[in-house]
């Protein structure tokens, strides 16, 4: 019973991407253990990515960071079989509500990385906007890709972003979803690839990261394509993206899997000048 409803839900969240709407809220229950990010403070480098829809009106759909004033990192099943000129990436704003007091920039193109294969491997994409975001580095501010190797088990980081928060409630009605306008922020810790194929992520490759909290913790949908950061010497430091899990959101002892992206800093590379990306 459970697995069949496991796979109603994936199959709800999948078949109503292009009709999900933003509501206001005012439940107490954040984005499966999180918070809303505190007012007054901003995560400067996460951004929105949003599709126009036939009514004319730009609805959140994934997450993403800026990586310089006109490049965007998320992740490959945000971005594939979509228009890019139906899409655009709004910057600067902690409720999405608040749209108008934010910076919105139009998407003119997207490459997926070549390997990607969806649940397995390589789910990362850069993102090409125009106008190029003005960086202040207080509500608009490009993120370092952490390239001092493999990110080991038991590192703290924080996953920020305005994906489905519980309770999900039956039946899986547009409006019995349960989405935030504020961004929302979470910390667990990482654990290494070996555990996390023990816990049931079995397919896992080295170009993949795993994190997990307790239960009703974690990533959910409208959250992928999201950074996944930790504070190291050189300041915070992007090291996943948002990829997939298994399960209702945060419910099972199931762990989060992200793109791990410092091993995919060589093929940003070539896609960045060094003048304009920080520190890759």
């Amino acid at each position: 019973m459970v697995l069949i409803l496991n796979v109603l839900f994936a199959f709800y969240l999948r078949s109503t991407f292009g009709g999900l709407v933003l509501q206001r809220s005012n439940s107490t229950n954040r984005i499966v253990g999180g918070a809303s990010v505190p007012a007054g403070r901003y995560v400067p480098y996460q951004v929105s990515l949003q599709y126009l829809t036939r009514n004319r009106e730009y609805q959140h759909f994934c997450g993403g960071s800026i990586l310089s004033a006109d490049r965007v990192l998320t992740a490959a099943h945000c971005c594939q079989g979509l228009n890019p000129q139906r899409m655009s990436v709004l910057a600067g704003v902690k409720d999405l509500n608040d749209s108008e007091n934010g910076t919105r920039s139009q998407v003119i193109n997207y490459e997926i990385h070549p390997n990607y294969e969806e649940l397995r491997t390589s789910d990362i994409a850069l993102i090409t906007v125009h106008p190029p975001f003005e960086l202040n580095d207080a509500t608009i501010a490009a993120i370092e890709i952490y390239n001092q190797g493999f990110v080991p088990g038991d590192v703290k980081v924080t996953l920020t972003g305005w994906g489905l928060r519980l309770p999900v409630q039956f039946p899986f009605l547009p409006d019995s979803v349960n989405y935030p306008s504020v961004l929302q922020t979470m910390t667990y810790t990482t654990i290494t690839n070996r555990e996390c194929r023990y816990k049931g992520i079995t397919d896992l490759t080295d170009t993949e990261i795993c994190a997990e909290g307790f239960p009703f913790k974690g990533a959910c949908l409208g959250d992928s394509g999201g950074p996944l950061v930790t504070s190291t010497r050189h300041g915070i430091q992007q090291v996943g993206i948002v990829s997939y899990g298994l399960f209702i959101c945060g419910v099972f002892d199931v762990p989060d899997v992200y793109t791990r992206v410092s091993e995919f800093n060589l093929w940003l590379r070539e896609r960045i000048s060094s003048s304009s990306i920080k520190k890759l």
